[in-house]
C-alpha cells in the first residue's frame, strides 16, 4: 500500500507555487495580445539572444516541437519574430526577433521582475542564493 503524502508535501507546494506564478503572469499579460506560451519564448530570446533553431528553443523552454511551432507561427504573424533558413543546415530555420521587440522588451523584463519580486518578497540575498542552488540541484536530480 502506498504511503499517503501529507497536504503540504514539497511536490504539492511546488505545484501550488507554479499555478500561482502562471496566474500572476496571465494577469500581467491580460492587457496585451500575448498568450501565456508566448511570454517565455519572447523572454528567452530577449534576455539570452536570438538566432536559435526551433529545436534549440524547444530544449531551452522544455516544450514540445508542435507547441513551439505554434508559438513561433503566432509571433511571426504578430510581427515579433522572423524565420531564416540556416546557412549550414538547410532543413533548419533560425528564429530572430524583429525591430518590433523594442515595443515590448521593457514590458517583458518588467513582468519577469515583478513576478520574481513578488515570489521572493522577504527573502534576503543568502536565502535567494540558497533557493537557486536547491532548485538547480532538484533539476539535476530529475534530469539524471
Amino acid at each position: 500500500m502506498a504511503k499517503e503524502l501529507p497536504g503540504n508535501s514539497i511536490h504539492e507546494l511546488y505545484q501550488r507555487v507554479h499555478k500561482n506564478l502562471i496566474k500572476l503572469i496571465r494577469s500581467e499579460l491580460e492587457p496585451y495580445d500575448f498568450s501565456r506560451g508566448e511570454f517565455p519564448l519572447l523572454f528567452k530570446l530577449i534576455k539570452k539572444g536570438d538566432g536559435l533553431t526551433q529545436k534549440e528553443i524547444c530544449e531551452k523552454l522544455h516544450v514540445s516541437k508542435s507547441t513551439t511551432s505554434k508559438i513561433i507561427k503566432s509571433l511571426v504573424k504578430k510581427g515579433y519574430l522572423r524565420k531564416e533558413k540556416d546557412l549550414e543546415d538547410k532543413r533548419a530555420s533560425r528564429i530572430f526577433l524583429t525591430d518590433k521587440k523594442d515595443e515590448i522588451e521593457d514590458l517583458i523584463k518588467e513582468i519577469d521582475e515583478k513576478a520574481e519580486n513578488k515570489m521572493l518578497k522577504g527573502f534576503d540575498a543568502e536565502e535567494k542564493s540558497d533557493l537557486r542552488d536547491y532548485l538547480e540541484r532538484i533539476l539535476e536530480n530529475l534530469a539524471s
